[in-house]
């Protein structure tokens, strides 16, 4: 388990990639490389029509457009998966936990093959790095600050604490329109984790996202709370008035829920 906490507050719980997959989803990656580029070879072995020359250098030039183009397209399309890696349930995100594009995507492809799957590192350059690094990066993740995870069985966040009652007349007159949706991310991840982070952090990361939130809300809170818990309780009426408008009815407080709809 990697926890990460990214430049804007977000507590990311993220679950690095072991070696193994990693390499399995490479093996399919070139597996469907090699078969494209074999068809693509075939097709101009017919269409030039006995040119032995102009054959074999379409071919090669083919051959490497889809080496290159397809890991990077694919990648930047769909935010860091290839069909090797979607098919083993992994995601190449940023080092703060944010989809990558094109220039991660253009980096990790490149040193895909010239230095993770290269002659000259006897094509185990990756699966060495990866295997001694901490994160199971390969040069291709070093180089682009990227990272390997899995998205599949993610661990459930813990509940978000429901609203004291002597909160409740507060919490509903609550001014909530001007949060942004970073914010409430921010807000909620660090919430839902702050059990699992060191002390120093924590506090730190409460206080400040505490201080956004309290400056875009009105009318500030009757007592002083701790941080945590009034984010907990911005959170858990943001929530709660989210839930009940989709539905199409009135919208209650969070206070009024019932406590497994928070």
């Amino acid at each position: 388990m990697s926890q990460i906490v990214t430049g804007d507050a977000v507590l990311l719980d993220l679950r690095p990639a072991r070696v193994p997959s990693m390499l399995l989803a490479a093996v399919i990656d070139i597996a469907l490389i090699t078969l494209a580029s074999s068809l693509f070879g075939y097709v101009i072995s017919v269409v030039a029509g006995g040119y032995e020359y102009r054959e074999q250098t379409m071919t090669m030039i083919g051959s490497i457009i889809i080496a290159f183009g397809y890991p990077i397209g694919c990648e930047t399309a769909t935010r860091g998966r290839t069909l090797g890696s979607w098919a083993l349930g992994l995601r190449v995100v940023r080092d703060d936990g944010g989809p990558i594009r094109f220039r991660q995507a253009l980096l990790r492809g490149l040193t895909f093959w010239f230095a993770d799957f290269a002659p000259w590192t006897g094509f185990c350059g990756g699966l060495i790095c990866a295997s001694i690094n901490r994160q199971s990066k390969r040069i291709g993740d070093l180089v682009a600050g990227t990272l390997m995870v899995r998205v599949r069985s993610p661990r459930r966040p813990p509940a978000i604490p429901p609203v004291p009652r002597e909160l409740a007349d507060w919490t509903s007159q609550l001014q909530l329109s001007g949060l942004p949706d970073e914010l409430v991310t921010a807000s909620r991840q660090l919430v839902q984790r702050y059990d699992d982070l060191l002390p120093y952090p924590k506090e730190q990361l409460a206080q400040e996202l505490a201080r956004q939130v309290a400056a875009r809300t009105a009318p500030a809170p009757p007592v002083l709370l701790p941080a945590r818990e009034f984010l907990a309780a911005v959170i858990a009426e943001r929530r709660a008035r989210e839930q009940h408008r989709l539905a199409g009815g009135h919208v209650p407080t969070a206070a009024e829920l019932p406590q497994g709809w928070r």
